[in-house]
């Protein structure tokens, strides 16, 4: 029953001038409850709390059988309690609810202080991995009040850099599906500029379908996205949700101390003005456990973050018609036939048609992969690209290889670096090599070249498609301005620049010496 403070906040909400959903809402009460004490007077309210004194509960008859199950078992829930009776009646129900059979619980404890055992779980910090090695990702949502007086339930995408602490959200109008949930991870690492090598996940049907002991069997979209950006992946187990607390305390910070009570007026000016938050505040304050503002940690753990397959060739497709690719490895568009490499084509498989100065780029569906780049055909009936059989066969593999080697450098790290790609792809190495080929002659920077080799080997990257996105990452470092911070030597904070210190003279340290000495 509702005590008399209660029934005092609900009058006072009254007067305000709260309507009774709103006032349920605030108090925490169920909107019945408020609409049996809106419109009773004090006298009214005073009788029924004597009446109810006096009245005897529908609950007693439980009274002895409550105190001594608590007595035994103080940390059994109220619900527990009542499909417990519920069983010794032979599932017959009740006379009394089990929502009032809750407060009749709380009421027997502190009569009879029988108090419930605190549980609370103890945890152990985790060293913060190295950096640019792990981000987690997790996902909230939250209803917010529009600009129409109406209420939204909008959804956000979290991602952190665990070392750094550095921050992006994303917000959506519709619960997260596979192809938005790929669409935000794009997003968040065109933010960063590159990605990590392991990602943290909570177990979620829009991006596993099973555990499989172990084994985990992903969503055939995710398990494209994967084999494209080829990152870690670590999926926390169902009953450790701790394994990714830094994001849970992202979305939880994005929720309450951005999202609630904002004014939604569209999903663009929120993801605005939450880019404005993440720069302002969330990124640029300093960090409770870390004691360090993760924008000026991150300016440095940048560095260290891979690139992301075609990053700088981000494609806008969410306008665009899907079509299949068929068997033989073709799309029909507009009348014409355009050819994709062979193996792409697998049952329900659709890709995009992307065309920009006549010239059509077909891209996956999900992944935004671009599969092959062909010029615009103003006819109908013909068959677009060259066929495999086609590919340049003027020099034997080895001989090819002997090119390649030199176009790299010729040093044995190169070496070592074309005959891991052999390795991994033994039936594509010709394929593997004209791509390698390709990008050296658009970039013809010697060092560029050496230096993306090195970045390949170091972190074990054996593909050409890893290569090229190595070149295009590192060439964009050099083509921006000077770092904020050197990679490996930290910044001096300025209360401490400009300061000599005390060299004092050899024998004041000799006489403190003998002074120890004397006193020991």
């Amino acid at each position: 029953m509702t005590d008399w403070e209660m029934y005092g906040k609900i009058q006072e909400h009254k007067r305000k001038g709260f309507n009774k959903s709103r006032t349920a809402r605030l108090l925490g009460k169920d909107y019945k409850t408020i609409l049996k004490y809106w419109d009773m007077t004090y006298e009214e309210f005073a009788a029924e709390k004597e009446n109810a004194a006096w009245r005897r509960k529908k609950a007693d008859a439980y009274e002895d059988y409550v105190v001594e199950t608590l007595r035994e078992y103080p940390d059994m829930t109220a619900a527990q309690l009542y499909d417990w009776i519920l069983e010794l009646r032979n599932g017959e129900p009740l006379p009394f609810k089990e929502r009032s059979f809750r407060d009749y619980v709380a009421n027997i404890r502190k009569t009879y202080e029988i108090e419930k055992p605190d549980k609370t779980r103890q945890y152990e910090a985790v060293d913060d991995p190295p950096l640019g090695y792990q981000a987690q990702v997790d996902m909230g949502e939250i209803i917010l009040q529009t600009d129409t007086g109406r209420r939204k339930k909008v959804y956000c995408f979290g991602m952190v850099i665990s070392n750094s602490r550095q921050k992006f959200v994303y917000w959506t109008e519709k619960p997260f599906t596979t192809e938005s949930f790929i669409d935000a991870h794009q997003r968040a690492f065109t933010y960063y500029g590159g990605r990590t090598k392991e990602i943290v996940y909570d177990q979620d049907k829009i991006l596993a379908v099973s555990e499989n002991h172990g084994d985990i069997i992903y969503t055939g979209g995710f398990q494209a996205f994967i084999s494209v950006v080829k990152f870690k992946i670590y999926l926390c187990r169902g009953a450790d949700p701790e394994s990714k607390g830094r994001v849970e305390a992202v979305v939880k910070y994005a929720k309450y101390g951005f999202a609630q009570h904002r004014i939604f007026h569209d999903i663009d000016t929120l993801n605005n003005q939450c880019m404005d938050w993440l720069e302002r505040t969330a990124n640029a304050k300093v960090h409770e456990t870390t004691k360090r503002i993760p924008a000026e940690v991150f300016a440095i753990e940048k560095q260290y973050l891979l690139p992301v397959f075609d990053l700088n060739h981000n494609h806008d497709v969410k306008n665009n018609i899907s079509y299949p690719v068929r068997k033989d490895n073709v799309i029909v568009y507009k009348s014409n036939r355009y050819r994709v490499p062979a193996g792409t084509y697998e049952p329900g498989k659709k890709v995009y048609m992307i065309v920009e100065d006549d010239t059509v780029s077909i891209a996956d569906t999900k992944t935004g992969e671009i599969y092959a780049e062909h010029p615009l055909c103003h006819d109908k009936g013909r068959l677009i690209g060259q066929k495999r059989s086609e590919r340049d066969k003027s020099h034997t593999q080895n001989q090819l290889a002997e090119h390649t080697l030199k176009m790299l450098g010729g040093s044995d790290t190169a070496k070592e670096f074309l005959e891991a790609i052999h390795k991994e792809k033994p039936r594509y190495f010709r394929d593997q090599m004209g791509v390698i080929k390709n990008i050296c002659l658009q970039l013809t920077d010697d060092c560029l070249i050496k230096s993306a080799v090195v970045y390949c080997m170091e972190r074990s990257l054996y593909s050409a498609g890893d290569f090229k996105s190595a070149m295009l990452y590192l060439n964009e470092l050099n083509n921006t301005s000077e770092r904020a911070y050197p990679p490996t030597v930290p910044k001096l904070p300025n209360k401490y620049r400009g300061m000599v210190p005390i060299v004092r003279d050899l024998s004041v340290y000799e006489d403190a010496m003998k002074g120890s000495v004397t006193n020991g």
